[in-house]
């Protein structure tokens, strides 16, 4: 059956009705001027690393284009979270959900909440993202991305190559998604439904800035009063990437402090609401064997 998608940037208003197509833009005076307010907060890129050539989609189109659906992840989360009894218990414990909640509200700012929440936090801005492998991480082929100094004021993060395998929801300039040549750029629902599962499927560039987000501790560290990093177990083995170990497998005492709950729960639940589909857990061996990360756990 066809479905359609009416507008619904940061997730303020109620969707009615989905489609497996990318959220569209509008050349409207509203979102004209919600897109201003959103660039103020962007973290920035430099012209060296990202700079604007032909042809379009370039990387700065991704990130730009992913900076926005970083937006959509956590906006969908605080439509929802408060009335989700179904997702959240998969990711965090029940007794968590006003402090997770305000990790997401984090990333708008709780004084724009929930009266303007486009503005985003000022914060944000002080992120700055490149390409440059500053400490060598990208070598790691399973390796998306990694924050630089994120206990500073001014911390940086960098994207590896691989980063840019991963899609966009959103428009993404120069790819047009009613194009079947351009279809290859976006993420949407027929994969994931066919899949069925949570899913390596669902992550995307956004959520990988996201993800990131969540390691500067001067946006989120106040909220359960410790920094939100990557758990690993005592060997330094991780055990809190991926879907498989955040779904029902992490200690939900941990979570809280595990980017990649977060990052999962705001996968999960956009998928859940734009393809209007509830999905089984996540198959170990499968549904964390991402091909982008040589068929293993992507690590952010």
């Amino acid at each position: 059956m066809a479905r359609s998608i009416f507008l619904c940037l940061l997730a303020i208003c109620f969707i009615a009705n989905v489609s497996p197509a990318p959220l569209s833009t509008s050349p409207n005076p509203a979102v004209t001027a919600h897109n201003a307010l959103l660039k103020r907060a962007e973290p920035g890129t430099g012209d060296d690393d990202f700079p604007d050539t032909e042809p379009h989609p370039n990387p700065l189109d991704q990130v730009e284009t992913a900076f926005n659906d970083a937006f959509e992840l956590a906006a969908y989360v605080l439509n929802f979270i408060d009335d989700d009894v179904d997702i959240f218990p998969h990711y965090f414990n029940g007794g968590d959900r006003a402090g997770v909640k305000n990790v997401f509200l984090a990333i708008f700012g709780t004084t724009t909440i929930p009266e303007n929440p486009s503005v985003g936090n000022d914060l944000l801005a002080n992120i700055h993202v490149q390409r440059e492998d500053t400490e060598g991480q990208c070598k790691d082929p399973r390796t998306l991305a990694y924050m630089h100094d994120g206990e500073t004021e001014n911390p940086t993060i960098v994207l590896c190559d691989t980063a840019f395998k991963k899609k966009a929801v959103t428009i993404l300039k120069g790819a047009d998604p009613d194009k079947d040549e351009d279809k290859k750029w976006y993420m949407t629902c027929k994969p994931l439904e066919d899949n069925g599962h949570v899913s390596y499927l669902m992550n995307t560039l956004g959520a990988t800035l996201l993800h990131e987000y969540f390691h500067f501790d001067g946006l989120v560290q106040s909220v359960f009063g410790a920094p939100i990093i990557d758990q690993a177990d005592p060997n330094g083995n991780p055990i809190g990437y991926g879907p498989v170990q955040v779904y029902d497998s992490l200690n939900k005492d941990l979570a809280p402090f595990n980017a990649d709950s977060y990052t999962y729960y705001a996968l999960h639940n956009l998928w859940h609401v734009l393809c209007q589909k509830d999905f089984e857990a996540p198959r170990p061996g499968t549904d964390d064997a991402d091909p982008d990360c040589g068929g293993k756990v992507c690590k952010t």
